[in-house]
């Protein structure tokens, strides 16, 4: 073992245009064993959305559903489901409007938080995906700009619509999942939410809320979690090392009295 490290090390320093394609080659394959993917198609949310049609889920919440692809697709697979959509910046909610299409689709113009009220959200009109109430503009390039929006805590919501439970709550919210989750604290310790998505990426950097603040918070109600991969959930404990910030994107969190769905989501060897 010695010996390999030696000579790749004076591979990766000393050839040059031959190293950097070794290292960018390395790199693609890095980035395809940690399913750092955003294709619905390829990356294990579809695969998410169809074993939780298979078992009956009715009540969807997406939480910076953004121009609406992720509800389209829950439209397409859960087809009994009431897809319930957040997108709190009025141009990215316009597009929404345009592209979804459906009675069973509650669209609302506000986000969700820890807390309700009048906020500043960071507003990219090149990448609007990319919005965020979290200051994060050094990551990405494009053009930012202040916007001004409306957010509710999801327990209030889910009162006042009269929502018992939540099947699966998906959050796509480029950093500001944990103030999400901080809003459900009800929902969360009734045992009333089954399933989590969430992302998490170099924008929690200025968040500074970490994998293992997910973990703590999430276990504290009793899920279990996972990095998200093409073929399931890898459900596993928590290890310091996959703070890199590089991948994968996306996890998912199963409450631990939900065998039925931990079993149906389980990474597939």
């Amino acid at each position: 073992m010695g010996a390999l490290k030696y000579s790749i090390r004076l591979v990766s320093q000393n050839l040059g245009p031959v190293s950097y394609a070794i290292y960018r080659a390395a790199t693609l394959y890095i980035q395809s064993y940690k399913n750092i993917n955003h294709d619905m198609n390829t990356n294990g949310e579809f695969y998410i959305l169809n074993r939780m049609a298979d078992l009956g889920a009715v009540t969807i919440f997406d939480v910076g559903a953004n121009k609406g692809e992720y509800t389209n697709a829950c439209l397409d697979r859960l087809r009994e489901a009431k897809i319930h959509a957040f997108e709190l910046v009025p141009e990215t909610y316009a597009k929404f409007l345009v592209n979804v299409k459906s009675d069973r689709v509650t669209i609302n113009k506000f986000g969700l938080s820890d807390k309700s009220g009048e906020i500043d959200v960071n507003y990219n009109s090149s990448q609007d995906g990319l919005s965020s109430l979290i200051e994060g503009t050094e990551i990405n390039k494009g053009n930012w700009n202040k916007r001004k929006s409306i957010v509710r805590t999801g327990d209030e919501y889910c009162k006042s619509n009269g929502i018992e439970s939540i099947d699966l709550l998906k959050m796509d919210v480029e950093g500001a999942e944990n103030l999400v989750l901080g809003g459900f604290s009800e929902m969360l310790s009734g045992n009333r939410i089954s399933a989590i998505q969430f992302e998490f990426g170099m924008i929690n950097i200025y968040s500074k809320f970490l994998l293992i603040d997910f973990w703590n918070l999430l276990s504290g109600y009793g899920f279990v979690v996972g990095p998200l991969m093409p073929r399931g959930v890898d459900f596993k404990k928590y290890n310091v090392r996959d703070e890199t910030f590089q991948g994968p994107p996306n996890y998912v969190a199963v409450h631990s009295s939900k065998q039925n769905i931990i079993a149906a989501l389980k990474l597939k060897s």
